[in-house]
């Protein structure tokens, strides 16, 4: 039996031993923000050099040009070191999004609450799961047409070797071209070979990168363009990329990329070396027609880590994974619904307590009249009839003598366990301690908005009331006066 900690807080499932990588802690260190000097803000702007106490505003920068471009600075025509700006992609319409939990985490899970003894909220353990991306995985399915407004959702078609997901064969193809399993398929060998010979004026780089791609009106140019997009940036259409390349003219420019080109790269079929590609563009069209069904599957439902790299997905399927984190977050129902069937399946007892699920050792149980418990059970039992919700430090403080052996202390250990997994006590994640007919949802009192609201309500209707009895009071003592006039004879 797991004892309360003294302070009497509920225990932290997120520091528990969850699988492989559930527990795992963040131990960079936060930032300090204590050594920060104010006067840095009212002397200058942060720590820029001081305004001039006369009004002349800030001094005038001492490095850079009229631009504002400063040593070192890319240039607007040299890109070198950017990367492409990510555009907004709306989710995948056809494709149902779904979280799953990791099934060994599932399984410490129960685990542990079967041995601790604890009653948890259901939503609270959806939370914890959902506290790392290495707890759970994101399933992807094709919808139907039924639940699609009549049309139906695109297949799917996921890698064998690194688990990516790809919605068209070209991002399959894209994929491939810069990923390192291709290295066991085709094997790449460098051969010595002689400069391009020619008059080339200006050589193309990539706006990003800085690669050199060639001359434009080199016979391997646009191969190249081609290779460089598929393999680094096919995130971007192939014209955007193409409005990013810049062109440079010189001597010593023409030189490096002819020194460059002195090595070329060839790839041989690992399963048949006789089998021999000149570029890395023929060795891709190889792939798209013999290899790319070996390695890619079409299918209707398809499953990831919620950790994936953003590479390895569709744009539009990325999106679908971060909003049903997002959405899950905000009110994990789906992950809770889903929970309780995985937890029901371990044995464990998932019921409504004072309204809400939650998920214990056992479901709450009325004693038996007939039962007889033995001492220290219904002693146990009794104390917590009498102080309800109350927590455990509390009982044993109660129950126990100073001079107490631990011996004994196991045995009332076992006896509180007993109880628990028979359904009598329900002892809650946060410490206290409930007999099983606390287990209905107490009456829920009016909130004192409700209550001021009902009273104004009701004023006006009290009113008309008071007046209706004093209406009827006048009328009850104006008939006797009625009546010792008729009484009267007439003179």
């Amino acid at each position: 039996m797991s004892k309360q900690s003294p302070d009497n807080n509920p225990v932290e499932l997120s520091s528990l031993d969850f699988g492989p990588a559930w527990a795992r802690k963040n131990d960079s260190p936060k930032k300090e923000y204590r050594s920060y000097d104010g006067e840095k803000k009212r002397g200058g702007s942060r720590g820029g050099a001081p305004r001039d106490p006369r009004g002349k505003g800030r001094p005038a920068r001492k490095e850079g040009n009229q631009r504002g471009e400063f040593k070192g600075s890319p240039t607007r025509k040299d890109f070198k070191g950017r990367r492409p700006q990510q555009t907004f992609v709306a989710a995948e319409a056809g494709i149902e999004s779904s979280i799953m939990p990791v099934e060994a985490g599932v399984d410490n899970l129960a685990k542990e609450i079967a041995a601790a003894g604890r009653t948890y909220s259901v939503f609270e353990l959806a939370r914890v799961v959902l506290g790392a991306r290495e707890r759970f995985h994101i399933i992807f399915k094709k919808k139907s047409a039924e639940a699609n407004e009549g049309k139906e959702g695109p297949d799917l078609f996921q890698c064998k070797l690194d688990s990516a997901i790809f919605l068209t064969k070209e991002e399959c193809l894209n994929h491939a071209a810069g990923a390192e399993w291709m290295d066991t398929l085709y094997k790449a060998e460098e051969l010595e070979v002689e400069a391009p010979t020619g008059n080339f004026q200006t050589i193309a780089k990539c706006g990003f990168s800085g690669e050199l791609l060639g001359p434009t009106n080199f016979h391997g140019y646009q191969d190249r363009v081609t290779e460089l997009h598929n393999t680094k940036f096919s995130n971007m259409s192939l014209e955007q990329y193409k409005r990013k390349i810049v062109t440079e003219n010189g001597d010593e420019i023409v030189n490096l990329w002819k020194e460059s080109m002195k090595k070329r790269t060839i790839y041989k079929l690992i399963s048949d070396e006789a089998i021999v590609f000149d570029s890395k563009a023929a060795m891709l069209q190889h792939f798209s027609t013999e290899g790319i069904n070996d390695v890619f599957h079409k299918t209707h439902k398809a499953h990831v880590p919620s950790d994936i790299d953003a590479k390895k997905l569709t744009p539009s399927l990325l999106t679908n994974l971060k909003e049903v984190i997002q959405d899950q977050r905000r009110y994990p129902g789906a992950l809770s619904s889903f929970l309780c069937r995985q937890l029901s399946g371990r044995q464990l007892a998932v019921y409504k307590w004072q309204g809400k699920l939650h998920c214990g050792p056992s479901r709450p149980h009325t004693i038996p009249e007939d039962l007889k418990m033995a001492e220290r059970p219904a002693r146990i039992n009794k104390w917590i009839v009498d102080n309800e919700g109350a927590g455990i430090d509390e009982l044993w403080k109660a129950v126990w003598t100073e001079e107490i052996e631990d011996k004994v202390k196991h045995e009332w250990y076992h006896d509180l366990h007993w109880l628990i997994n028979e359904g009598y006590v329900v002892f809650m994640n946060s410490g206290h301690l409930f007999p099983s007919t606390a287990s209905k949802k107490p009456a829920k009192q009016p909130s004192k908005k409700a209550a001021k609201k009902a009273a104004k309500q009701t004023k006006p209707e009290a009113k008309k009331e008071e007046v209706k009895k004093e209406e009827s009071k006048k009328k009850d003592e104006a008939k006797p006066a009625e009546a010792d006039k008729s009484d009267k004879p007439a003179e």
